[in-house]
């Protein structure tokens, strides 16, 4: 199949791309060709997305078996791309969010028939965008497919934490340093490794039971924040030393705009189930095991340089030693109590 992918250098799309070549397909890319790319012998189509008329042209004399939109943030965008590729492409594939669900989850994991209630512009432009296609689905039979990531890391992008892809993170957990952990550490958290992404996109193409379906595309393990790090540490050969803190302790600890990725999701549990698109994409089996995924992206960080210093957010240590008056603040009320008893 000749596949466009719109984008294809991003930390999913780019492993997309290589799975494409491996299993046969011929990969096209669409995007600014701005950022460096290590694709061999892959056609880039160069143009800016938000250019409406421009992409339309750009599109009109090509011609695609499929499409997989790695770049469609809302409803105008989505709307854009039904009418550019409605009757032209045998299969669209819409990389989503789980982040349309919000949070709280009304199940643990939450299904793919989870109410969305987006607490971030981002989850609400994507859900915005998959209203689109599933309407374009039901009345002319938009040949839609809709995968949903959670976490999703990998090389090209350092380990994540609650700020986010974290250059820091790996420097301190290296150099014995403490690392805050929201929701007193039990928040519960679902990494995914990027290649195994691009098995479960790649895969589904020209599955005819996959289309007017979303999906979780999500990792087979589902830890608290407290392991998720924890087992981070192990698998680089280091002991994490987590500090659990409770969300509200954070946000009003870290410095403004800092920990909106907390404010906006890590606050909340984050598992999800991923049977469906396992019983409907074989292909997406054997998956990563978060040890050997942080192997993975912390080599490419190591290769790569980077890595930030230990003290690039020197709020962190302040949370740590703010924590560690209060405490001993308690200890010493607690044992002025006793001592009146």
């Amino acid at each position: 199949m000749r596949v466009l992918v719109i984008g294809g250098t991003g930390l999913i799309s780019t492993p997309i791309v290589e799975r494409l070549r491996a299993v046969g397909h011929e990969p096209v890319v669409f995007n600014r060709g701005e950022t460096p790319s290590n694709h061999v012998e892959v056609t880039c189509i160069k143009g800016d997305r938000d250019d409406f008329a421009a992409f339309a042209q750009a599109m009109e004399n090509e011609h695609f078996d499929a499409v997989i939109d790695m770049l469609t943030y809302d409803a105008d965008r989505a709307a854009h791309n039904v009418a550019v590729f409605n009757g032209r492409v045998a299969h669209y594939i819409f990389c989503s969010t789980v982040c349309v669900y919000g949070g709280p989850l009304s199940q643990i994991p939450a299904a793919e028939s989870e109410p969305h209630t987006p607490v971030s512009p981002y989850g609400r432009g994507k859900a915005e965008a998959e209203a689109v296609f599933m309407d374009a689905f039901a009345r002319n039979g938009f040949p839609v497919t809709m995968m949903r990531p959670s976490h999703c890391y990998g090389p090209g992008k350092p380990l994540l934490d609650i700020w986010g892809y974290d250059g820091a993170l790996v420097s301190r957990l290296r150099a014995g340093l403490p690392i805050v952990v929201a929701g007193d550490g039990h928040g519960l958290w679902q990494p995914g490794h990027v290649d195994d992404m691009a098995k479960g996109f790649v895969g589904a193409l020209g599955r005819e039971r996959t289309k007017g379906k979303a999906y979780n595309i999500v990792g087979d393990e589902i830890m608290t924040w407290n392991n998720f790090h924890r087992r981070m540490g192990e698998a680089i050969g280091v002991e994490a030393k987590v500090v659990p803190l409770t969300t509200a302790q954070i946000l009003a600890g870290a410095p403004v705009g800092k920990a909106e990725w907390l404010r906006e999701n890590f606050q909340y549990h984050a598992a999800y189930d991923g049977s469906a698109l396992k019983a409907d994409v074989p292909e997406y089996d054997n998956l990563i095991s978060w040890e050997d995924g942080v192997r993975d992206t912390v080599a490419w960080m190591d290769r790569t340089n980077a890595h930030e210093a230990p003290d690039a957010l020197p709020w962190v240590d302040r949370l740590v030693e703010a924590d560690r008056e209060f405490r001993a603040a308690m200890e010493a009320v607690r044992d002025e109590g006793a001592g009146a008893s």
